[in-house]
């Protein structure tokens, strides 16, 4: 297990976790299956919602533009990196529901 710790306690968050979320990838293994049906179906649910996506929307915007700020372009990263995870999970849910036999 790759987890950093402090004494008996994890570090916290670190915001570049997903800078290369291929890693992520590898480990969860998102072209196999795995994940029961209930779970596979449940994750699929996973969404940003509404206020999250327009608020990625304005962010992207003002990137584009060059004028984020530093807190801005730290909220964009974790969008960034909230959706790399998801769509991970959610390949990963995908392959398991395609593992179901049609009977299941």
């Amino acid at each position: 297990m790759l987890i950093s710790v402090v004494g008996t306690r994890p570090e916290p968050y670190n915001p570049v976790m997903l800078s290369d979320p291929a890693i992520l990838d590898r480990v969860i293994n998102s072209s196999q299956g795995g994940f029961p049906p209930a779970l596979a179906r449940q994750v699929l649910r996973f969404g940003f919602p509404l206020k999250d996506r327009q608020r990625y929307k304005r962010l992207s915007q003002k990137a584009q533009n060059g004028t984020l700020t530093a807190k801005e372009r730290a909220a964009l990263e974790d969008y960034v990196n909230v959706n790399d995870l998801l769509m991970i999970l959610k390949a990963k849910a995908e392959a398991s529901l395609g593992d179901e036999s049609p009977a299941a």
